[in-house]
C-alpha cells in the first residue's frame, strides 16, 4: 500500500537520490548535472513560501519514499500566478506500479483545492511514452511539441507540452 503525503525536511535526501538517478539515466528531465542536496532544501522551501503543494510517496511496509511530484511556478510573471508546472519522478524500482498516477491525482487535486486554475507539463524527451500516457490519463491534453530543444547524453531531445484545466468554468 502507499500513503501520499506532504514531503517535509526530511525526505529531501531522498527525493535528491531519486531525482539524481532519473537525470543521469534518462532524458525526462533536461538537467546535465544533479542538484546538490542544498539546493533541493531550497527548492523545497521555496515551494513552502509559495505555498505551492510537494508530495511525496511513502511504502508502508518499508515506510520508504517511492516517488514524489510537486507543483512549482510555471513561469515568474506575475500574469502566470494561477498557472503551475508539475514535476513527478517515481524510484526506478518502484516504476509500473501505478505510483505515478496515485501522486499526480493527488497533486491534481491539491492544486484544485488551492485555486490554481492551469497544470503544466513540460515532459522532457517526446519518446517519453510513460509520462505522456500518465498526464494523458489524468486529463491532460497535448498542446505541442518543441522540437530539437534540448541535446543530453548524446541525443537532440523534444520537448512535450500538455496542460490540464483545474477548474471548471
Amino acid at each position: 500500500m502507499l500513503q501520499i503525503k506532504p514531503a517535509t525536511l526530511e525526505h529531501i535526501p531522498e527525493i535528491t537520490r531519486i531525482f539524481a538517478h532519473h537525470i543521469q539515466t534518462g532524458t525526462g528531465s533536461f538537467h546535465i548535472t544533479p542538484p546538490s542536496l542544498l539546493e533541493m532544501q531550497q527548492k523545497w522551501h521555496e515551494l513552502q513560501d509559495r505555498q505551492h503543494p510537494w508530495l511525496v510517496g511513502v511504502e508502508n511496509s518499508t515506510q520508504k519514499i517511492v516517488g514524489f511530484c510537486y507543483a512549482s511556478d510555471f513561469r515568474k510573471k506575475e500574469a502566470f500566478q494561477f498557472t503551475l508546472e508539475d514535476t513527478i519522478y517515481v524510484h526506478p524500482d518502484h516504476l509500473h506500479q501505478g505510483i505515478g498516477k496515485a501522486l499526480l491525482g493527488a497533486l491534481i487535486n491539491q492544486c484544485k483545492t488551492l485555486g490554481f486554475e492551469q497544470l503544466v507539463a513540460v515532459i522532457g524527451d517526446a519518446s517519453n511514452q510513460g509520462s505522456i500516457a500518465l498526464h494523458t490519463s489524468q486529463g491532460f491534453t497535448h498542446c505541442g511539441t518543441l522540437k530539437k530543444v534540448g541535446k543530453k547524453h548524446g541525443l537532440t531531445l523534444d520537448i512535450v507540452l500538455m496542460q490540464l484545466e483545474l477548474q471548471e468554468v
